[in-house]
Formats: C-alpha cells, structure tokens, sequence
C-alpha cells in the first residue's frame, strides 16, 4: 500500500460539531489541517446538543469548512422531551455503528480520531476497530485522575483512573496535549506511537477585526465558569490595581449556579463598577474584544489540570497581537518566556500577577511589543496550516507499518459479496 494515499478519517465520540469551546474547536483544526494536506474527513456525533434557537441553520448532515459531519441520530438539536432524547440517542448508537460497517465495506475508513474521555467508550471503538479494520487515534488532552473530586463522584474516579491507565494502550496511536501526557503515556506504553499537538490555532479569524477608534483600556478573561476559580484569582488581582481608567471584562459562559458567585464575588469588589461580564458573543464580536484589549488573562494553576493540559484560548489571545499575561506552568515555559513574547508571573500568587498587569498599565509600548512578539512565536508554533504536514506524515506512517486486509473483512461482513 502506498503511503502517500489520501486518507479516509472519521471523528468519534463527540457531539456538537461544529460549534462549541475548546473540544470542538480542536476538532475543527485538526480536522482542517487533514483535509488540507488531501485526506477526507468526516465527523460523526451521535446526538444532537444544540439549541434551535442557536443555530438554526444546522442539517442533520452537511459540511462545515470543507469538513464533513453528520448526526446519526437524524437531529443535530437537544430535545426537553427525556423519552424522545433516549430514543434518538439509542437511534444514534445503532446508526453510527451502521455508518461505520458502510464506510468500512467501502474502504472509506483508514483513521477514527477518538475525542472523548469516556473510558468504556474508548473500549467500544477499539472493539469496532478490530471488527470493521481501523486505527483509533486518541485526542489525550486532560489528566483527570490526577484532578481531586467529591467523594460521591465514585463512577466519574473509576473511569479516569481507567482511562488515563489503559486507553492510551489499547489505541492505535496517541495525540497528547502535553509534555506532561506523554511522560504518562511513555510510563505505561512502552513504544508507543503518538505526536504532540498543542495548541492549533486558525489567525484567519482575525482577518477583518478592526481596532475600535475608542478609547478603552480593559484586562479581558475568556473561558468556562467552570474555572471559577481562576476567575475570582482574576477579580482579585485586578482589585490590586491602583487604576481608575483601566477595566475588566469577563467573557464567561456555562453553569448559571458558577455564573451567579461570580456576579456575586464582583458585587463585594471595591472595583465592581469597573467589571463587566458578558456571555453568548459571537465569534466577531469575541475576536473585536481580543483585538482591542489592553492585555488577556490566562493564569494556570499548579496542578495536575493546568500542567497536563494546552488551553485552546492561549493560541487564540496570542493572534491578537496583544500582550498575554500568564504563570510560568505547564507547557507556556515550554514555549514562552517572561518579557519577551508573554508576560508570565513566577506562580500562581495575586501579587505576583498583578505586578505584570500593572506593568502593562505602566509600559504600554513595552507591553505591546510583547504582544507582537507573542504573535509572531504563535504564528511559528501553531498555525493549524503549517501542523497539516505533520499530523498528515504522521498517519502515513501507521499505515507503512500496517498490513491492510479490508476486502477480507468486507466479505466477512457481507457474504454477498462474493455472489
């Protein structure tokens, strides 16, 4: 076999294709940077999970970005209705299944790119591999056993345990986030197969983001009210500024109970008045606050979360060509340093961090110099464009090791065939 083929590649084990955070957005990239080196790629979700209201637009099948998609369970909308959500999920199970057995009969199936953290689900595509003869390639971007969780999330401490221990053997191959996922991987697999693949990120979004004639200056923070957390760090560094013209906006989106502490953690500020928080923006209008910000925030904490992982939000502030305040954990000193192309404090301490967004209230061309810089070093790691080439010749090395009997398989599944 050739291993300058074009490539058949599907996605599993997600839902919410084409829009979402991080996840999704990952998809979309890494997606792109296949179809761009000449494979084929389609992206299968089993439920739908989005709201009418949202995206009207949305088919059961379609193509996004020259990326194809489809939702086997004939509706890519959540239901309120519970019985009519199971059986479109139960629909969604056997259809997908049917889709693969068709791809596979076909020989249009060469890679399924698994992107879930579901343990028994990892199980389930590795058995189908062997069934239908494809590689499964995990998308390994979280170490959640290592994340502390209530005593009564027992089932959810099970499979991370079991993920993070025996998925990452029992796949073909492995895209870890981190440095710190592939010395996990190389502690428990021996040999094996896997490319790193950060941060992707597509700078075209900035094309046609003006800068606002206006004069505001603000700090901004993108990201889940999951991280609370760090979201109240940022309140209270902020509150450290002796700065009356400069704000803080808070980009926030996800659970309505996080969302309403932090609404009420910013009213018990001394500097509520200058905060503000928004939800729900589209794409232009995040990209408009990106490009027009005095600086973005994004602390990293020392911990298993923040050290395994690569936040897609990083790549994203750094194509706006302002300065990125961060701490010196996980991949970021891998890649940045401090006062060059970021602006990274020693540790995750309020002092330390408001020093360096005091520092861009202080030094302004300094600070934006930086910021160029950033987006330069960005551009160099992590344009999906230039990633097609490797990810690409990393597949077409799986298959050189590999001998294919997909016609053998094909009869097995349908003895017609032979007729």
């Amino acid at each position: 076999m050739s291993v300058n083929k074009n490539k058949n590649v599907v996605y599993l084990g997600s839902s919410g294709f084409p829009y979402g955070l991080a996840e999704i957005q990952k998809i979309v990239l890494i997606s792109k940077s296949l179809v761009l080196a000449g494979n084929n790629v389609n992206v299968i979700c089993k439920s739908g999970v989005h709201n009418k209201m949202n995206h009207p637009e949305l088919q059961t099948t379609g193509e996004f970005e020259d990326i194809n998609y489809v939702y086997t369970s004939g509706d890519p909308f959540n239901q309120s209705n519970v019985l009519k959500r199971r059986l479109l999920k139960a629909k969604g199970i056997v259809n997908e299944f049917l889709l693969l057995k068709k791809l596979s009969q076909n020989n249009k199936i060469d890679f399924a790119i698994l992107s879930t953290e579901n343990f028994y689900l990892v199980t389930y595509y590795c058995f189908l591999s062997k069934l239908l003869n494809f590689k499964t390639v995990l998308n390994y971007v979280e170490y959640n056993s290592g994340i502390k969780k209530e005593p009564f999330r027992i089932l959810k401490k099970i499979n991370d345990l079991l993920f993070d221990k025996y998925s990452v053997k029992m796949v073909d191959s492995i895209l870890p986030i981190s440095e710190f996922l592939i010395n996990r991987i190389e502690s428990v697999v021996s040999g094996a197969k896997y490319l790193k693949v950060s941060g992707l990120t597509d700078f075209d979004k900035y094309n046609n983001i003006l800068i606002s004639l206006e004069e505001k200056k603000y700090f901004l923070f993108c990201g889940s009210a999951y991280y609370k957390e760090i979201i109240l760090f940022i309140i209270d560094c902020f509150s450290k500024l002796n700065n009356k013209l400069t704000s803080l906006y808070l980009v926030i989106n996800g659970s309505e109970q996080n969302i309403l502490e932090v609404k009420k953690y910013i009213n018990e500020s001394v500097k509520k008045r200058k905060i503000k928080m928004f939800s729900n923006l589209s794409d232009k209008e995040l990209f408009t606050y990106y490009k027009n910000a005095t600086a973005l925030l994004i602390p990293l904490r020392p911990t298993f979360q923040d050290i395994a992982r690569f936040p897609h939000k990083i790549g994203e502030y750094l194509g706006s060509g302002n300065p990125v305040i961060s701490t010196n954990y996980g991949e970021v000193k891998y890649y940045f340093k401090d006062m060059e192309d970021m602006l990274l404090a020693e540790s995750y301490n309020i002092d330390l961090f408001a020093e360096k967004m005091k520092f861009v209230i202080d030094n302004p061309l300094a600070a934006r110099e930086i910021g160029v810089k950033g987006r330069e070093k960005a551009m160099q790691l992590f344009d999906y464009r230039f990633a097609a080439k490797e990810i690409d010749l990393f597949l077409n090395s799986q298959l050189e090791s590999t001998s294919r009997t997909k016609d053998k398989i094909s009869k097995i599944l349908d003895p017609k065939a032979d007729n």
